[in-house]
């Protein structure tokens, strides 16, 4: 084991060297923790929600397991699986590869609540300075954590992203279905966004610790990752891609037996309502200008034939303006319904669009209010756990020979 080998092995000959000073007493390992300076390595905890993954999840882990170790001269680790409800022999698998290994976690879920429910408690259950999440199938390799890592902190961003859409990424053995319904989900969200980035559904993220976990998300789905890089672009929080490789290839055998394939009705819904998180305003004022254009048009053309049909009528003002309507009518009924109707709707639509809008100002708000008041709760819980409690005040030892003194009863 690659992590024992790296860290016990040190502590070995802390022991030895305590042990050859001539103490009579035995010495720990607890005794080597306690006097051993600090490790100012920073610690990454990576997330990998898996459901139903038996046939793959044990040479992911080793695979996971392996790189990380590789990473241990840099950094320090945490692996927690979180099974999320599985069927099969997802957790036990899990299980037994962490009985051995103590930088490694399974958090089990009693029943299958989804990705973001999963995603959610093992994120809240990170202790790193650095969390990245990961599909349990690999299908980005695990040299993208080094890479997401390294993205965050040269850029000083709160959020990087493994991006196959963006110049430099690429994809291979997709199918064609999902990369065009991904594309596009993508492209949209991408567009309602004041973002710029090309890949907004991804898991595969790395993310400033502290950060994600002041994030109070509420998706159980996997609208769980739009939903954070929307609160994200609330606060303003720095989000980079990093060019990355979406490789399917070899996963024939697991697309029999499960349904990998986008549920299209769902995906629909999933993705609108995340395009209209993003800009509301945009899902009432676009479609509300378009039809009060066609109703300017419709009236004008409307009253371009009341007025000429007013000035080759005979009488006073008032009847001839009243049979120019009639006979306005008569010609042109359609002109009058669709003028109107257009009319009423776009004014309504346009009205939403200014409610709406307001409404994502005073969520932004409360927003910022409620995460602001997270992190310094977060802070000052921290300060009271760190600070140690003052020694009870030592009580007057009786002089020699004093007898103690009468208790009332």
């Amino acid at each position: 084991m690659g992590g024992e080998r790296g860290f016990g092995a040190v502590d070995n000959g802390r022991i030895a060297d305590a042990q050859s000073n001539g103490s009579s007493r035995p010495v720990t390992r607890a005794d080597v923790t306690a006097s051993a300076p600090p490790d100012a390595r920073p610690t990454i905890s990576v997330v990998v929600p898996c459901f139903d993954e038996a046939l793959v999840i044990m040479r992911s882990l080793d695979a996971l397991y392996a790189y990380l170790d590789g990473l241990s001269c840099r950094y320090r680790f945490e692996l927690i699986v979180v099974d999320d409800g599985s069927t099969d022999e997802t957790a036990e698998i899990a299980d037994a590869f962490a009985r051995s290994r103590a930088e490694v976690r399974v958090l089990r879920q009693h029943a299958n609540t989804g990705v973001g429910q999963a995603l959610r408690r093992g994120i809240a259950e990170s202790t790193g300075e650095y969390v990245v999440t990961l599909d349990c199938d690999l299908s980005y390799s695990p040299d993208h954590i080094g890479r997401l890592v390294d993205a965050l902190r040269e850029d000083h961003a709160r959020i990087s992203i493994a991006s196959p859409y963006m110049r430099g990424g690429r994809y291979s053995g997709v199918p064609w279905r999902r990369k065009v319904m991904s594309r596009c989900a993508n492209r949209l969200l991408a567009a309602s966004s004041k973002l710029d980035i090309s890949t907004v559904t991804s898991l595969v993220r790395a993310y400033d610790g502290e950060f994600i976990r002041s994030l109070d998300l509420s998706s159980d789905g996997p609208e769980v990752n739009t939903e954070i890089i929307y609160k994200a672009q609330i606060l303003d929080a720095r989000v980079v891609e990093v060019p990355a490789h979406l490789d399917w290839t070899g996963q024939a055998e697991r697309t029999e037996h499960r349904r990998v394939a986008l549920r299209v009705r769902r995906t629909s819904k999933v993705l609108m309502f995340s395009s209209f998180l993003f800009r509301p305003i945009a899902f009432f004022v676009v479609p509300g200008v378009l039809l009060l254009l066609i109703a300017i048009s419709t009236l004008c053309a409307l009253g371009v034939t009341v007025a000429r049909e007013y000035s080759d009528a005979a009488g006073n003002p008032d009847n001839r303006l009243f049979d120019a309507f009639a006979t306005a009518w008569q010609l042109r009924p359609q002109t009058f319904i669709i003028g109107g109707i257009s009319f009423v709707i776009a004014v309504q639509l346009i009205s939403l669009g200014v409610l709406a809008g307001q409404s994502k100002r005073y969520f932004e708000e409360l927003f910022h209010i409620e995460t602001r008041l997270l992190r310094h709760v977060t802070r000052l819980d921290a300060r009271i756990d760190a600070t140690p409690e003052p020694a009870p005040p030592a009580l007057p030892e009786p002089a020699p020979g004093a007898l103690p003194e009468p208790v009332d009863r």
